[in-house]
């Protein structure tokens, strides 16, 4: 009977200790895990909680961006020959619905969209680089941090490259 007892408790403390160690390696992980998820982005984790307009200081901050967008391209030599003052203003527009949309907003200038107001425009590459470069330089002008501009690249990017003749 005494031999029995101390199998199963021999058997008990075993299972006890094996399953510690378990519990330890698996919270273990999930710090390591989780800890250098955290280390490794906190900017691209505080960007998944907030949207895009939230990341740009509100709706007015991306008014200003669709504004220094729009002062970009009327300035720019190639993309000023190719839109009119109504296809800039529709741009502007486009932008702002874009970020709207993306940021889970609804869009405050109905029925426009970034690409049907530049679409059939007759931009070929320079002019898409164009309109790259117009959006990179207004977000630098707001002093939008590096992780929001890539955002917003990621976001109008493909809009742009679209345009170009396939």
């Amino acid at each position: 009977m005494k031999t029995h007892r101390r199998v199963v408790r021999i058997g008990l403390l075993s299972l006890v200790a094996v399953a510690g160690l378990v519990g330890c390696k698996s919270a273990s992980n999930q710090m390591t895990e989780s800890g250098a998820a955290a280390a490794a982005s906190p900017a691209a984790m505080a960007s998944a909680a907030t949207s895009l307009v939230d990341q740009m200081g509100g709706m007015s901050n991306v008014l200003k961006l669709a504004d220094a967008f729009g002062a970009n391209i009327s300035s720019n030599a190639v993309l000023s020959k190719a839109l009119d003052p109504a296809t800039i203003a529709q741009t502007k527009q486009g932008l702002v619905n874009e970020i709207a949309k993306a940021s889970n907003l609804a869009p405050p200038n109905p029925g426009v969209d970034l690409a049907g107001a530049l679409s059939g425009k007759g931009l070929d590459a320079s002019g898409v680089s164009a309109l790259n470069s117009s959006l990179t330089s207004a977000a630098n002008a707001m002093h939008l941090n590096g992780a929001v501009t890539q955002s917003l690249m990621a976001l109008i990017g493909p809009i742009l490259q679209a345009l170009l003749p396939h």
